[in-house]
């Protein structure tokens, strides 16, 4: 973690992070595409309570669940369908209204008066005692190459991810501001050198959350300082709250933030202007889909 971190400030310092600019805007347009159906696809299991097997792709993910409707939980599945609902209903009636916070205050509500038996988020680690402070230790020289190897992997996905998140996020709703690829990495680079400190795992900016920010309408950077902030509250003094929240409810809120990302502006805008460009859109879903996040950008830039 400290590695990755340490990798990503580098390459902010030294203005790496302009190489993303390069991307073309129809495999930014397929990249939010293909996120959005992965969590989508990847959400429909646990809103409807049932556990499915690790590996799946987003097809199989969809067959297994259509094969085993028996096994659906009527009381998983309403709590995400209303969660849903209330995501997509109560900005219609105002704007500012803070729909996930309702909806997922709601579901939380109706499972413990109702006495719901669906899957909680559960047992968190708590109080300030959570928070371990851990100096680094030198791996030995074999084991060097593995590391080197593995940070290398890590530090390419997240720094990808983290600035293809903003590429697209920038196009989701326009707003002036203009994010910035360089500091984007220098505060990635920070974030992952703090996290190592904590015997935390690396961490990477991700659409699903910036997304359903630009859904709620957020215009500046403090929505992130208010979710570290809350983040760091929630461990520390309230996880036993946190602990009772529905499952299925946070499925939910995920489910309609992926739906929101499968129809981008700007690939219409492109189709629109050179048919060609569908193209690179096509390959880099699937791409992604069928392999994954890193292969998929790959082969739609190529």
């Amino acid at each position: 973690t400290l590695a990755t971190g340490g990798s990503q400030l580098a390459s902010g310092v030294t203005r790496v992070g302009v190489v993303a600019k390069l991307v073309p805007v129809s495999v930014i347009a397929g990249f939010t595409v293909g996120v959005g159906t992965l969590i989508f696809s990847g959400q429909v299991p646990k809103a409807l309570g049932m556990s499915s097997p690790a590996g799946l792709t987003p097809v199989e993910l969809l067959g297994y669940v259509g094969s085993n409707l028996s096994a659906v939980d009527p009381a998983s599945a309403a709590l995400a369908i209303g969660t849903s609902a209330a995501m997509f209903g109560l900005p219609k009636i105002h704007p500012k209204i803070p729909s996930a916070l309702i909806a997922v205050g709601g579901a939380t509500a109706a499972t413990h008066v109702f006495g719901l038996d669906v899957a909680l988020i559960g047992s968190l680690p708590s109080g300030l005692e959570a928070f371990q402070f851990g100096m680094p230790a030198m791996p030995s020289t074999d084991a060097l190459p593995s590391l080197i190897a593995t940070t290398l992997l890590i530090y390419s996905m997240t720094s990808v991810e983290s600035l293809l998140s903003c590429a697209a996020l920038e196009k989701m709703r326009k707003t002036s501001y203009k994010h910035n690829p360089d500091q984007e990495l220098i505060g990635q680079g920070l974030a992952n050198i703090g996290s190592g400190f904590f015997m935390g795992m690396p961490v990477t900016s991700v659409i699903a959350r910036s997304g359903l920010n630009a859904r709620l309408n957020a215009q500046t950077r403090l929505p992130a300082l208010v979710q570290a902030g809350f983040v760091f509250s929630s461990v520390a003094f309230m996880s036993s709250s946190i602990a009772t929240i529905p499952m299925p409810a946070l499925s939910g809120v995920l489910i309609t933030t992926g739906i929101g990302m499968l129809s981008p502006v700007e690939f219409k805008h492109c189709y629109a202007v050179q048919k060609a460009d569908a193209v690179p859109f096509a390959t880099t879903i699937a791409g992604m889909l069928s392999m994954g996040l890193a292969e998929g950008i790959g082969i739609g830039c190529a």
